[in-house]
C-alpha cells in the first residue's frame, strides 16, 4: 500500500512538471510579440507649454530633461534586444539549430523592422545579418538634435497638439494634422501620436530600417566593427535625405550638437 502511494505521489509530481514545463513554453512562445520584448516604450507623456518657458536655456534644459530618460529606456532595451539578435547568430554559425521560439521570434522582428521576405528566399543567417545593422542604439545627441531641429524644441504647433518632434508624415485620412500649407492634391498630414513614447519609437524604426537611412545604418555598422563608440556627430551624416535641405539639414544638426553640447551625452 506504501509503495501504492509513493508511486502514485511520484507521478502526480512528474504530471505537474510536466504540466507546469509545457504552460511556460507556450507563454514564452506567445510572448514574443508583447511590446517590451521588442523594445518599444509604453506610455502617453505630453509636452509641456514650451513657449510659456521664455528663459531659453531653461526651455532646452527643460526639453532635454524630458526626452533623456527616454531615449537611454529605449537604448537599453535595443541593446537587450540585439543580444539576442547576436545569440541566434552565434548558434548558427557554431553549427546550432534555432529553437522554435527563436524562430517565431525571429519573424516578428523581420516584420517589425520591414525585412521584405514574401517568397521566404532569405535563410535564417542574412535576415540575422540584416537586424543586425538595424537592432541598434541611435545616439542620444542625434535624437535630440533632430527633435529639436523639427519641433523648434518642442515649441511647433504639431509638436504641442500631436506630440509629433520629428516631422513624420502620414497617408490616411485623420491620421494627424494636415498642414496649412499642404500643395493642392497632396494627402499627407503630420502623424499625430498619443505621446512622446509613440513618437520615439517611430522614429527610431524609421531610421533603423527606411531604405533612405541606410548610410546612418551602414556608418553605424563600420563603427561597431571598429570597436568606436557610436555618435551622434558620426551618423547625422547620413541623413541628408531627411530633409530636402540636404546637407544644409546635416549641418544644423551638427551646429545644434555643438552648440549645445549634445555629444557630451552619447557617453
Amino acid at each position: 500500500m506504501q509503495s501504492q502511494k509513493k508511486f502514485q505521489l511520484t507521478a502526480a509530481v512528474l504530471a505537474a512538471y510536466a504540466l507546469g514545463t509545457l504552460a511556460l513554453t507556450l507563454y514564452l512562445s506567445q510572448s514574443v510579440h508583447t511590446a517590451s520584448q521588442l523594445a518599444l516604450l509604453s506610455g502617453s507623456t505630453k509636452l509641456p507649454n514650451m513657449k510659456s518657458i521664455s528663459d531659453i536655456p531653461s526651455r532646452k534644459q527643460t526639453f532635454i530633461d524630458l526626452l533623456l530618460p527616454m531615449i537611454e529606456e529605449k537604448n537599453t532595451a535595443l541593446l537587450q534586444l540585439r543580444g539576442e539578435v547576436l545569440q541566434m547568430q552565434r548558434q548558427l554559425r557554431t553549427g546550432q539549430a534555432l529553437t522554435h521560439v527563436q524562430l517565431r521570434r525571429l519573424e516578428r522582428l523581420k516584420q517589425r523592422y520591414q525585412i521584405d521576405d514574401d517568397d521566404n528566399a532569405l535563410s535564417a543567417e542574412q535576415s540575422l545579418d540584416i537586424l543586425n545593422r538595424r537592432v541598434d542604439i541611435i545616439p542620444p545627441s542625434m535624437v535630440l538634435a533632430q527633435a529639436a531641429a523639427e519641433s523648434g524644441w518642442g515649441t511647433s504647433r504639431f509638436a504641442q497638439q500631436a506630440q509629433n518632434l520629428f516631422g513624420q508624415w502620414c497617408y490616411s485620412k485623420g491620421c494627424g494634422i494636415v498642414p496649412a500649407r499642404r500643395a493642392a492634391g497632396a494627402r499627407h498630414e503630420v502623424r499625430r501620436f498619443r505621446g512622446i513614447e509613440h513618437a520615439l519609437n517611430a522614429y527610431y524604426r524609421n531610421i533603423n530600417s527606411h531604405r533612405a537611412y541606410r548610410e546612418v545604418r551602414q556608418k553605424r555598422a563600420e563603427l561597431r566593427k571598429a570597436e568606436t563608440p557610436v555618435t551622434g556627430n558620426a551618423l547625422i551624416t547620413g541623413l541628408t535625405q531627411y530633409s530636402s535641405r540636404g546637407q544644409a539639414y546635416v549641418d544644423e544638426l551638427a551646429e545644434l550638437i555643438r552648440y549645445n553640447r549634445l555629444g557630451e551625452l552619447d557617453d
